[in-house]
């Protein structure tokens, strides 16, 4: 019978999906926006997005894993209804995250690798349980957007769901206690907030079999009779896809935001790390920047009133060495510090054409992100003792090839170039856990394969090295400047 396996990304902004074979071919790729957060929208979505063959295809054996946003929480009845949420990842509650702070619970879980903010879960949840006690209490169970999304395709709607287990990678933020084998709830947070252990899940390893998609919107979108899987956070999910399997492989997706992750085999505290079980070995340890793409684009379209499209053709006429000095956001890692906003240094009037100032600004935003990343690569290499040769970029940041070749001058490494597509990162795992194929060497071969391999330009590299010098320390004075 053939076999088709299926990654469902369910992102801000749409629902991509992606069909693979046995060999890594990719054989479809469906996409459907999302204008606003609710299951009918994500619902709506998903059925747009579902590639023809998926539906054609009624002998097929279907494998379905799903990806969402890491730290968005939703509360749902015993038949699945959301009557929390969803809330964002992004979404934050300074004031209630000011009144647990400094509860030891919450010192005891960042030790374990798990860095509490005003965006977490858990937070949230305790802000409802104070303000709105009788909603709290109609909730049955806290979960994920992944964990929905699987659910409804298993459950019948007018029937109660039964088990309802999340994976390690999105029940991290919800206070999972990973030093564990295996991982478990971190019950301190949740009696010293107050907080009902029982309304969350029970726990699984990413990939583990669910059972087989037998409700009626399974069938709306042709994938009934699936066999649904375990699925894992956007951020892991990308890593993967970006060829972070082996202990010391350093993956950074460049989107909306900037995510850098390593794999390692201990954890090694540090404010700006959080950490996951990695799904195949190990652990990722990584972190998540404020925006970065989004700023970028945000930049090009609002105040020079350019797309990004049509300021790339003037990106190689600027002359390596002539950017500015451009610092992203510091509101969330490394610094966490909603004051750091981006800045411009370095500006100077110029007689240019007006395309090439434009570029300018461009290739300069471009090249702070990279000095970002790098100050992660370097973070890795330095806190893990890692030497490495290579670094994977996935994500929407890839499809410049001026920015990969700063990248690569930047990090005087060469750099593995993966795009935009994470659904191999999705089903990857399921295929290791349930014994597919033999080998993980093997699923590598077929699954996890660049679309190109980028040099550095050793003439580059003196040019970006006085950048990469003064970055860190300038954007810590930065800090300074905006607290004064």
């Amino acid at each position: 019978m053939k076999q088709l396996f299926i990654g469902i990304d369910l992102g801000t902004g749409g629902i991509k999906v992606e069909v693979y074979d046995i060999d890594g071919n990719i054989l479809a790729v469906g996409k459907g926006s999302i204008s606003r957060q609710s299951a009918a929208e994500w619902f709506k979505a998903l059925k747009e997005a579902i590639p023809d063959i998926v539906k054609r295809c009624t002998d097929c054996e279907k494998h379905v894993s799903v990806t969402s946003t890491s730290g968005t929480v939703l509360g749902v009845d015993i038949y699945g209804n959301i009557l929390y949420g969803p809330s964002m990842y992004y979404e934050r509650d300074e004031k209630a995250f000011e009144e647990v702070k400094n509860l030891p619970s919450i010192a005891k879980l960042g030790k374990k690798g798990v860095k509490v903010d005003p965006t977490s879960p858990i937070v949230k949840m305790y802000r409802l349980k104070k303000d709105k006690p009788d909603l709290y209490n109609k909730i049955r169970w806290f979960i994920s957007p992944t964990t929905f999304m699987l659910y409804s395709l298993l459950y019948e709607s007018e029937n109660p769901w039964g088990e309802v287990y999340t994976d390690y990678t999105n029940a991290l933020k919800f206070g999972l206690d990973i030093t564990c084998t295996p991982p478990k709830w971190f019950e301190d947070v949740f009696h010293e907030l107050g907080l009902d252990v029982e309304k969350l899940p029970n726990l699984a390893a990413v990939g583990e079999y669910i059972g087989i998609a037998r409700s009626k919107f399974s069938e709306e979108v042709g994938l009934k009779g699936a066999h649904l899987y375990q699925g894992l956070t956007d951020g892991n999910a990308a890593a993967i896809a970006g060829g972070a399997v082996d202990i010391g492989d350093i993956s950074i997706y460049t989107g909306s935001t900037t995510v850098p992750k390593v794999v390692v085999e201990n954890i090694q505290e540090h404010p700006a790390l959080y950490y996951h079980v990695h799904p195949i070995r190990g652990y990722l340890a990584g972190s998540a920047s404020g925006f970065t793409g989004a700023f970028l684009l945000w930049f090009a379209e609002k105040v020079l009133g350019l797309s990004l499209d049509s300021v790339a053709e003037h990106l190689e006429k600027i002359p390596p060495g002539t950017e500015y000095l451009i610092f992203p956001y510091g509101d969330r890692a490394p610094h966490y510090d909603s004051l750091l906003t981006p800045a411009i240094l370095d500006l100077k009037i110029s007689e240019e054409p007006r395309e090439l100032i434009a570029g300018r600004f461009i290739r300069s935003i471009m090249l702070g992100i990279t000095l970002l990343e790098n100050y992660y690569v370097e973070l890795f290499e330095e806190l893990f003792k890692l030497k490495t040769e290579n670094i994977h970029v996935t994500g929407g940041g890839t499809k410049s090839k001026i920015w990969n070749k700063i990248r690569a001058a930047v990090y005087e490494k060469k750099v593995f170039i993966y795009g935009e597509l994470v659904g191999s990162g999705i089903v990857v795992p399921l295929m290791i856990k349930n014994k597919f194929f033999t080998s993980i060497e093997e699923v590598k071969q077929k699954f996890i394969k660049p679309l190109e391999v980028i040099e550095p330009d050793p003439s580059w590299i003196e040019i970006y090295r006085k950048y990469r010098e003064v970055f860190a320390s300038r954007w810590l004075k930065l800090k300074e400047l905006y607290r004064s």
